[in-house]
């Protein structure tokens, strides 16, 4: 374990090197079936973890655990050889896939959904380790969801187990949602602090918190619901109150006012929650790649991460492409939203 970025950021770059080249994907697409993908994949650094999940799992399962293995893997040997103050920026960083799988399972928990479909979009790279995540996605309910996380590492458990006890009174997931936010960027705030982060990556984290109650105040104006202090979030650097409070009640407007000093001003004019999704997506990715460009900061393992994410990411619209026999042109267009 080292805490010089030198060393770290060189074995992230090694790991880097190994992210799926674009002629990767042109072959994927080009695959003839769900069957050929695979093949294909096979081929690819994911080739050992595809060839363990096929030992034990059929068909989109398959895939799933490949992707989840590899990603976990990934992930957690980069806190492994990292210590010292990196160290604490690395497990503070990889706290949001905790929350991302939380936030999973309880959507499903919420919809009726069951354990595979859970497992199709779990993440796991934080401190929540794949089995305790099987075990969580497969309770009763959301209270024994929360059961399953209070003996897990995760700081969020006590978050979680709080909010599960208020949604099993007003049965409402997106107040869920916003109290696991508050919380993870709360504990994200403090730990930085205390790690004495660098300044660009405080930035960055307070451009996330833009991102996330940039998201709530548009689907707030899509609905038509009023907004309350409860879903702001606050420690945020550009969506200030008062910005937020201004999107939701504008909603007679073709395009929406006040973005345009912000680093979200393109999603103005963007014409659906899809496509400001995306706009707000490629904000951090760029501010990823530009944090990035110190070889002896953090930033290069913030970048890397994104990178990894928009992979997996990919890789499971692809087989899923495949496995419905989507037309190829239509699978490469969403492919290119990814």
């Amino acid at each position: 374990m080292s805490s010089d970025y030198g060393y770290i950021n060189a074995r992230v770059r090694g790991l880097k090197s190994k992210l799926l080249a674009p002629e990767f994907y042109n072959e994927a697409l080009n695959a003839s079936d769900f069957r050929a993908f695979l093949s294909t994949l096979g081929q690819s650094p994911y080739g050992r973890d595809l060839e363990e999940a096929q030992s034990r799992s059929q068909g989109l399962k398959v895939l799933d655990e490949a992707l989840a293995r590899n990603f976990y893997a990934t992930a957690r040997s980069i806190a492994g050889f990292s210590d010292g103050r990196a160290g604490e920026l690395i497990d503070l960083m990889l706290l949001r896939y905790d929350l991302a799988n939380i936030k999973t399972i309880a959507r499903a928990k919420h919809a009726g959904r069951g354990l595979e479909d859970i497992q199709q979009s779990l993440i796991p790279a934080g401190s929540l380790k794949p089995a305790v995540l099987e075990n969580a996605a497969a309770g009763a309910d959301m209270a024994a969801v929360a059961q399953a996380l209070l003996v897990s590492p995760t700081p969020l458990r006590s978050a979680f187990a709080r909010t599960a006890a208020n949604y099993q009174t007003d049965r409402d997931l997106y107040k869920l949602e916003l109290e696991l936010d508050r919380a993870y960027f709360k504990l994200l705030l403090e730990g930085l602090d205390d790690a004495k982060a660098p300044a660009e990556f405080i930035r960055y984290t307070r451009r996330e918190i833009d991102a996330t109650n940039l998201r709530t105040a548009l689907k707030l104006r899509s609905s038509g619901s009023a907004t309350s202090d409860e879903l702001f979030i606050s420690g945020g650097k550009e969506i200030t109150r008062a910005l937020f409070d201004s999107i939701v009640n504008d909603r007679g407007s073709s395009t929406i006012q006040g973005l345009g000093s912000t680093s979200f001003a393109a999603v103005a004019d963007a014409p659906s929650m899809a496509q400001a999704e995306d706009v707000i997506r490629n904000v951090l990715n760029q501010n990823a790649r530009r944090i990035s460009a110190d070889p002896l900061d953090i930033g290069v393992v913030v970048n890397f991460l994104r990178l990894k994410e928009t992979e997996t990411a990919k890789l499971r619209l692809l087989g899923r492409g495949k496995f419905y026999n989507v037309p190829r042109d239509r699978l490469a267009k969403e492919l290119g939203n990814a």
